[in-house]
């Protein structure tokens, strides 16, 4: 009984310490003690290892508390390490910098913070004396945060990456959502349906606002200015911010160049909502003179400096005459785009 009891403390303990570190987290707590910035490479390695080290102590507590029968003794050092692997984990968290980039120091605490909420229900589970399968899921819960965590990018290009992948996936859905105003379908609408819902169907039919032609004419404008814009930033990743990228950048203007093509994504949304029959073509137009502007923003924060590697090929390039033609330069080819982009607002 004394043992369980000692259990119990060592548990509320590490509860309290996971309770400490998110707080810490979600406030953007600076950590004490730190008066230098710790290089990205070591910060890095640090933080993967206290990753990997809470996943193996998870599994160590459920073989000492977790599977039948229980065996407390062994779940007391256990606790006290797991404890010490959750103050470093978020300590280490909280070492990341603006200088390490500011995506890549959100994905850190976003991964601290996802192993901390999955390691809180194993501990509270253990402090009401439950066992096996729901702990088992609980554990595996928190492995799943581990492995994710372990994949943290290398640097701050690829922190950028990861969200500018994400943002595509939004604009694709914004497309796609265009594209079905000018072929809207009913599934299975011709089908025999015999329970009363075709009556109730038509009804609502016969109430829906007919596609003008003058309505059909500013969607398919919207839809190119929406393949073009997907195109534009295509070879913004690959002129900037592909591992082969052709201009020189800092870890700040990977920052800004995120956050500036952030801001036309409402923007976006805002000129599909404006879509909704009868269009609004006074709207539609100030809302796509809006995108043009925000644009040009992010595409003037963009560095024309190219890297030692891209110099040193274009003077091979020129240098050889056999080549009257030579390529467009990726810088080149994001201004051709950008100039296709608002040739196609200016129809609208």
């Amino acid at each position: 009984m004394a043992e369980d009891s000692k259990v119990r403390d060592a548990l509320q303990s590490t509860l309290n310490e996971i309770g400490k570190g998110l707080d810490a987290l979600q406030k953007d707590a600076a950590r004490s003690g730190l008066t230098e910035t710790i290089p990205l490479e070591i910060l890095r390695k640090d933080f993967i290892s206290v990753v990997s080290l809470i996943y193996n102590y998870s599994t160590r507590l459920w073989i000492a508390i977790g599977k039948q029968p229980p065996t407390p003794s062994a779940a007391l050092p256990t606790l006290k390490d797991l404890s010490q692997h959750v103050s470093t984990l978020y300590g280490c968290a909280l070492a990341f910098r603006d200088v390490h980039g500011k995506s890549f120091m959100s994905e850190a605490r976003r991964s601290a913070v996802d192993i901390l909420v999955a390691l809180q229900p194993l501990l509270q589970e253990y402090m009401a004396g439950k066992s096996s399968d729901n702990t088992m899921r609980k554990t595996a819960a928190i492995h799943e945060s581990c492995d994710k965590a372990r994949n943290l990018s290398l640097d701050a290009r690829e922190a950028v990456c990861k969200e500018w992948k994400v943002d595509n996936e939004t604009l694709k859905d914004a497309m796609k959502e265009v594209n079905e105003m000018l072929n809207p379908e009913r599934p299975g609408h011709d089908e025999e349906i015999s329970d009363g819902w075709d009556e109730l169907l038509d009804g609502e039919a016969a109430h829906e606002v007919e596609l003008t032609e003058k309505d059909r004419a500013a969607i398919k404008k919207v839809t190119v200015v929406l393949e073009r814009l997907v195109s534009y930033r295509k070879q913004i990743q690959k002129t900037v911010l592909s591992p082969a990228a052709q201009v020189e950048i800092d870890v700040t203007t990977y920052d800004q160049i995120l956050e500036l093509s952030r801001e036309f994504i409402p923007i976006v949304d805002d000129i599909v909502g404006c879509l909704d029959l009868p269009v609004e073509l006074d709207e539609l137009k100030q809302l796509v003179e809006a995108l043009g502007r925000s644009l040009r923003k992010l595409h003037n924060a963009i560095p024309r400096a190219p890297t030692n590697v891209s110099v040193q090929m274009d003077r091979l390039d020129l240098s050889d005459h056999s080549k009257p033609d030579q390529p467009l330069s990726g810088i080149d080819v994001l201004q051709s785009k950008l100039d296709d982009i608002l040739a196609s607002m200016q129809a609208i």
